[in-house]
């Protein structure tokens, strides 16, 4: 407290954030902080009001930490907890895992369990924290574990800079997609070199089709057609469920010549870095742990 000498706690912080373990519960306690400088010591910061550790009774009745993981988008999180009996909603909360960031409230009042988060940029990550509504004297749960948040990797923008536009086509929707909402934070991206016409590629595509709508969330799959024109495209384009590059662009060739196609069905696995780690997946299964092990 205000009436005792500060302790030193370290002198060789790399970083602007520590975590202080092991203090009494339901104590106040005052932090200290001064810049390492060549000739000693800058000034002394220090914050006006006690830190107040939870009580043992209200540590108890607090929830429990929310968990987050990756939403399968670009730059979002998905954040879950669990549910409280009697809780009229949820009041959740962030903050970016820096020093001195502050608390920004996602949502005053939330009726489920769980919120995609997104446009989360930094590089540091995210915290979050969650409490009942309706229930004041429930504190706020633990901090979750600090979180990144997956974007477009280098290396995928790379390997698809041949577009004219940097976007996609998306089946379903009338305009194109920018390629870092296409790819951003998928696992894998698949590119499915098909056409209508070839036989095997029509008994192939329903069988990739099914797949893909249980595992989107890891998964992102880009057509390139081998048609014969433009609606041949559009047509069979119709009955996928993926992405794909306009059959008009010059990148759709460029994209089949990097892959060195000379037959289809033809399905090359990347990695979120732009890395091909399965050069044709066509008559092998689906394992996205065995393309999680060639990934190493």
């Amino acid at each position: 407290t205000d009436t005792q000498d500060f302790e030193l706690l370290s002198e060789k912080l790399g970083q602007t954030q520590a975590r202080k373990k092991n203090l009494t519960s339901g104590h106040d306690y005052f932090f200290r902080v001064a810049a390492v400088v060549k000739d000693g010591i800058g000034s002394w910061m220090t914050h006006a009001e006690a830190f107040q550790t939870l009580s043992s009774e209200m540590e108890e009745t607090s929830m429990a930490a929310p968990k987050v993981t990756h939403a399968g988008s670009n730059q979002a999180l998905l954040v879950s907890w669990t549910k409280t009996e009697g809780a009229a909603g949820y009041k959740l909360e962030m903050r970016e895992n820096a020093g001195g960031a502050e608390w920004i409230i996602i949502a005053p009042s939330i009726v489920g369990t769980e919120v995609k988060k997104k446009n989360l940029v930094s590089k540091f990550g995210y915290q979050f924290r969650v409490r009942p509504n309706g229930q004041d004297d429930i504190p706020y749960s633990p901090l979750s574990d600090a979180a990144v948040a997956k974007g477009l990797s280098q290396g995928i923008q790379q390997f698809f800079s041949c577009l004219d536009e940097g976007t996609l086509l998306r089946s379903g929707l009338p305009t194109p997609v920018l390629l870092a909402d296409a790819l951003g934070g998928k696992e894998f991206v698949l590119l499915y070199v098909s056409a209508h016409w070839c036989p095997p590629c029509r008994q192939f595509t329903p069988q990739l089709a099914n797949w893909y709508k249980m595992n989107r969330k890891e998964v992102e799959v880009v057509f390139l057609s081998c048609d014969h024109d433009s609606n041949g495209f559009k047509s069979y384009f119709a009955t996928h469920p993926w992405m794909a590059v306009d059959y008009d662009e010059d990148a759709r060739d460029q994209l089949m010549g990097a892959i060195q196609v000379s037959g289809i069905p033809r399905l090359v696995v990347l990695s979120s870095t732009g890395r091909i780690i399965e050069d044709n997946a066509v008559g092998k299964p689906f394992d996205l742990n065995r393309w999680r092990s060639l990934d190493k």
